[in-house]
């Protein structure tokens, strides 16, 4: 039902008055929070009034905004299910065997990967970056550990990778040269911010190609990616370690396809970083 009423919402925004296309761009990047927030405060953050949302609501054919906010609270509930059961495990525990369990847990989340679904889609993923001008990779919060991680890797492994740094003001500069053949790699899970839902719209306007490794195929980010890598990152263990796994396929992928030059770049990294003494010998 939800994913009906936001394509509805997109089909018709053009339609829409200028009232109306604040409260589909706020409903637009802040969906988890229409679950549960007051029609005033929905007035107050959208910068219009409660008559104004319960006509937009009607508009919908719903019969007023409790009604249309029902739409969304079904799938927070779904949505933060893990986070409670993260906390329930926390208040639960007796505090030993947690890393045999933490490691059990991880185990289980990696047998549940469909490796072949996955090989494709690293492939369709290596092909996109290969033939792209630049490569941005984009994480924020949670995700920026991930996204860190990818660029610190692959930058050692071809030239042009930029990270998007939520709350740096250098990425508006970033994005002015960012032209069509560049692609965007977006790493985010739920809750999604902001951040990571305009930067990757703002390149969807552009016409850039997009990879997102998100939770869900269907989420706002998978919605508008044009290959979306999914893997699960929660449970009774909130951990990353899936997507760190199908990163360094990646990675090891693409340093496989380019061999020669992949460790020419490394060898020529290992002087260099020797030459200055980088590392503790």
């Amino acid at each position: 039902m939800k994913k009906a009423v936001l394509a509805n919402l997109e089909q018709n925004y053009s339609t829409y008055s200028k009232s109306f296309k604040k409260i589909v761009d706020f409903i637009k990047h802040n969906q988890s929070i229409v679950s549960f927030i007051s029609i005033n405060e929905l007035a107050k953050e959208t910068g219009t009034s409660p008559a104004t949302i319960t006509r937009f609501s009607k508009n919908l054919g719903f019969k007023g905004y409790p009604d249309f906010q029902r739409v969304f609270q079904k799938d927070v509930e779904i949505s933060t299910s893990q986070m409670k059961e993260f906390r329930e495990e926390i208040d639960s525990m007796s505090g030993d065997g947690i890393l045999s369990e933490i490691i059990t847990t991880n185990i289980e989340l990696l047998e549940e990967i469909d490796i072949v679904a996955i090989e494709e889609q690293l492939e369709k993923a290596m092909e996109m970056i290969k033939t792209s001008r630049k490569l941005y990779i984009l994480g924020a919060r949670g995700s920026y550990a991930l996204a860190y991680y990818l660029y610190f890797m692959l930058k050692e492994l071809r030239e042009d990778v930029e990270l998007m740094i939520s709350g740096a003001s250098d990425f508006t500069d970033k994005l002015l040269y960012s032209s069509p053949d560049d692609v965007l790699f977006t790493i985010s899970f739920h809750p999604y911010t902001n951040f990571t839902c305009q930067v990757t719209e703002f390149f969807k306007e552009q016409g850039n190609r997009i990879i997102t490794m998100t939770d869900k195929k269907d989420s706002v980010l998978g919605n508008i990616s044009d290959l979306v890598i999914t893997t699960k990152n929660g449970g009774k263990a909130y951990t990353f370690v899936p997507g760190i796994i199908i990163l360094n396929a990646l990675l090891l992928k693409f340093g496989k396809q380019n061999k020669e030059e992949s460790i020419e770049r490394l060898d020529k990294l290992k002087k260099i970083t020797d030459r200055f003494n980088i590392y503790q010998r």
